[in-house]
């Protein structure tokens, strides 16, 4: 189990490749590619006719399309030994794997070792430069300005490649020199992606970031809409205004099921804050299982089952129990998994701290 995270900025710099899954605004990544690497139609032009190392880099692209990261990554380096370690498409690939894996240092070492290849195809190399802008990105976690220099020099670097067919990189300058609180360039470099892409993948995180630079620099939790197991459709916006709580759980694991008491007690405690709700995300692999232990043990808060997981890719869950505190303003505050009397306590004090705040903001109003 994880202990307390008071770090909502790590968990909204994990990277994605071209099939995103929308975790927030502060990193939208990559794989848009120029000739020789195609994510979305996962085409590979590989050089050379070798059949093995084809293959191999086929293997990778199919793996990042499933999302089986670790055997993308042991394709492309099976594919990058073929090529004496130089092989632009496998490290192309290696770099995209480990940004999917969160693992930003060998993001921008592999970025690295391919810009050192001569002659290599000016597409591929723009990449390179974004991918090593956002393992800089990555690091930084927002707050270190050095890295956020370094990141937007590499996002520079394959801009100056003019490669007309990578607008995205065009989008992660402008987040980084938001987060370097340099609206003003931020918002032209956004600006001019919308003019070349307005309804590019990006587009409407653009949208956002325009009409609220604040969202590259603090960790606004994504939009997102459901029909609870009682048929109410609640989506962020209806949550405006109010102190939201988050469970992802499970009938099927243990220290959720042994966190019900603690959640019953904070619920009680809270229920008659006008401000404050508290929803359900459930994993069970069957919406009966749901709806037969929420009868049980008489959950009387909303639930709602997240058939594909899509709200739980979306806030990055892959512990349970995992709990989420969101602000009145849609600021992800606090994030723990597990639950212990410790954590029922830190949880407790971050949901007492935001009703308070929602409460003077209501009350000056």
């Amino acid at each position: 189990m994880q202990k307390t995270d008071s770090q909502p900025h790590r968990r909204r710099t994990r990277a994605v490749f071209a099939l995103t899954i929308g975790l927030g605004f502060c990193l939208v990544v990559l794989m848009q590619p120029p000739a020789g690497f195609r994510s979305q139609g996962m085409i590979v032009g590989a050089q050379g006719g070798d059949f093995a190392y084809e293959t191999e880099i086929q293997k990778g692209v199919e793996f990042l399309r499933r999302r089986q990261f670790e055997e993308a990554l042991k394709s492309f380096k099976r594919a990058n030994d073929m090529r004496g370690k130089k092989s632009p498409e496998a490290l192309l690939g290696m770099a995209q794997s480990y940004l999917a894996l969160d693992a930003p240092k060998n993001v921008i070492d592999t970025a690295e070792k391919l810009l050192e290849l001569p002659g290599t195809d000016a597409g591929i190399r723009a990449q390179a430069y974004n991918h090593k802008g956002l393992g800089l990105q990555a690091q930084a976690e927002v707050k270190d300005q050095k890295k956020l220099r370094e990141a937007e020099a590499a996002l520079r670097e394959g801009l100056a490649l003019n490669v007309a067919t990578l607008p995205v990189i065009q989008y992660n300058l402008g987040v980084v020199l938001l987060q370097q609180n340099r609206d003003a360039e931020g918002l032209a470099e956004l600006q001019n992606y919308l003019k070349v892409q307005p309804q590019g993948g990006y587009a409407d995180q653009a949208r956002k970031l325009v009409e609220n630079p604040r969202r590259a620099r603090e960790p606004f939790a994504p939009d997102f809409s459901l029909v609870t197991a009682d048929g109410e459709h609640i989506t962020m916006e209806d949550l405006r205004g109010k102190v939201v709580v988050l469970d992802f759980w499970g009938a099927w694991c243990p220290p959720c099921v042994a966190s019900i008491p603690s959640l019953r007690s904070l619920h009680k405690k809270f229920a008659k804050e006008p401000q404050f709700v508290l929803i359900g995300i459930n994993s069970d692999s069957q919406e009966e299982t749901l709806r037969e232990f929420t009868t049980k043990e008489k959950l009387v808060w909303p639930q709602y089952w997240d058939r594909d997981r899509r709200i739980h890719r979306a806030f990055n869950v892959r512990v349970f129990p995992t709990y989420i505190v969101i602000d009145h303003e849609g600021v992800v505050r606090f994030r723990s998994s597990g639950m212990s009397w410790e954590r029922a306590a830190y949880l407790n004090e971050a949901i007492k701290k935001q009703v308070k705040i929602v409460a003077k903001t209501d009350a000056a109003n």
